[in-house]
């Protein structure tokens, strides 16, 4: 049921994570992105309010025609989404104006949009090709001891092979502090055009701040906001699986310098070794969708 008494809270709280304000938004693929992000959420529910615009200290009603019909673009909506949460909808009056409240109840299942094509995508082929080159790293002896950037150099050479333009420790974007331009570890270009920023590091343990700030980095330096990117750690650790779950848990929970939309854990599911893992996180980034590939590749 939805509660006029806690949306009015939520649009006079400071900040809340389990808002979503928008003036005018019935786009079936938009509504699927607000609705998968209040879906992960910490919080038991939470509410998409459309309407109503919200700055951190205050909102405004803005007011929409009774003559919208959301049901329609919720059911679309719904329908593009791998699980279905459990919500409700409703017409609210607030200050005299009507709005369309969407509460969003939190399940314990990752949702992802499902595939809208049977044929291999662009980015499934690419993280083929760098999880075969992972695996060819792993069998290298050679590069157990090495520095960053000499394993990095190893991956560049082995995609090279198989027709993409590289760059390594390129000039672009800005730096995590703002100040200057970044380097970025590897930068894929297809056709002259940005393709995907892959962002290395090596990892012992679970530093969170150091993995924040690469995290961060991706979207200082990816300027034109490509359709995926690469975070890509070489593991030191015995116990792998422990490491990675803890890995997939703090990523799920990261603020994002753009909108989390949703986790996905079992992207790897059609690979089928244990040692080389990944999983995916789905972002709204200027309205569109746009997905960040986390892997974790151990290295002893």
């Amino acid at each position: 049921m939805i509660d006029i008494n806690e949306v009015l809270q939520l649009l006079e709280e400071p900040a809340s994570k389990s808002l979503i304000c928008r003036e005018l938004e019935f786009r079936p693929q938009n509504l699927a992105m607000f609705i998968a992000t209040l879906s992960n959420m910490t919080d038991e529910y939470g509410y998409i309010v459309i309407g109503a615009s919200k700055n951190t200290d205050k909102y405004s009603i803005n007011g929409i025609s009774t003559g919208f019909k959301i049901d329609e673009p919720i059911k679309r909506a719904l329908g593009l989404l791998s699980e279905q949460p459990k919500i409700d909808f409703g017409c609210l009056t607030i200050d005299g104006k009507n709005i369309y409240a969407i509460k969003v109840k939190k399940i314990t299942n990752d949702i992802f949009f499902k595939s809208t094509q049977n044929t291999e995508s662009q980015a499934d082929l690419f993280i083929r090709d760098l999880y075969l080159a992972c695996i060819k790293l792993q069998a290298r002896k050679l590069y157990v001891n090495v520095t960053e950037d000499e394993r990095n150099d190893f991956i560049v050479d082995l995609l090279e092979t198989n027709g993409y333009r590289l760059k390594d420790q390129t000039r672009r974007g800005s730096s995590a502090a703002g100040k200057s331009s970044g380097e970025v570890d590897i930068f894929v270009e297809k056709n002259g055009m940005p393709f995907t920023i892959i962002e290395a590091l090596n990892l012992d343990s679970l530093k969170t701040t150091y993995l924040d700030t690469h995290l961060d980095k991706i979207y200082y330096y990816d300027t034109a906001g490509n359709a995926f990117n690469v975070c890509l750690s070489y593991v030191k650790v015995r116990d792998f699986g422990s490491f990675w779950d803890k890995y997939c848990d703090h990523v799920k929970k990261h603020v994002y310098p753009v909108m989390l939309i949703s986790s996905n854990i079992n992207a790897d599911k059609d690979y089928s070794y244990s040692d080389i893992r990944f999983m995916t996180t789905t972002h709204n980034r200027s309205g569109k969708t746009t997905h960040l590939y986390h892997i974790g590749v151990k290295i002893l």
